[in-house]
């Protein structure tokens, strides 16, 4: 089973599919194009993640998730994007636009948001987070 996580850039859109350890299976990119209408880019964001998925052989139903980083004000509960002043976006429904594509759960945060976590969860600030909770195991209880 894999998950796919987007940033959805001004310049370009960038995603990448991962497995359950988190290893980066296929990445790839295209142009953002920005000043088109957001249903533009959304099939845009969602050929790419199928793209994506055949490069690996995976098919659609192997598709656990997508996390979606966007710039701007984000509503992570409605999955609206508030306002976006890189795309000039207000109210852009991003969630509900994407799972026109997908029938798994899509969500999306603030791409800074989204940078962190991924430090966290995978990247060079996880063995900070290890030994963090080594030396305050309380801090882990709440798993």
């Amino acid at each position: 089973m894999f998950r796919a996580g987007i940033d959805l850039g001004g310049t370009n859109i960038k995603a990448g599919i991962v497995d359950e350890n988190q290893k980066i299976l296929a990445e790839g990119s295209v142009p953002t194009r920005v000043g088109r209408p957001y249903e533009e880019i959304m099939k845009d964001m969602a050929v790419l993640v199928k793209d994506l998925l055949k490069k690996i052989g995976a098919d659609e139903r192997e598709l656990l998730s997508i996390g979606v980083g966007s710039p701007g004000t984000v509503d992570a509960q409605s999955g609206v994007v508030l306002y976006s002043n890189n795309f000039g976006w207000n109210n852009v429904p991003l969630v509900a636009e994407l799972k026109k594509y997908f029938h798994c759960p899509v969500s999306i945060s603030n791409d800074a948001n989204c940078a962190a976590l991924g430090e966290v969860k995978a990247g060079a600030a996880k063995e900070v987070v290890e030994h963090y909770k080594r030396i305050y195991p309380q801090v882990d209880a709440g798993k």
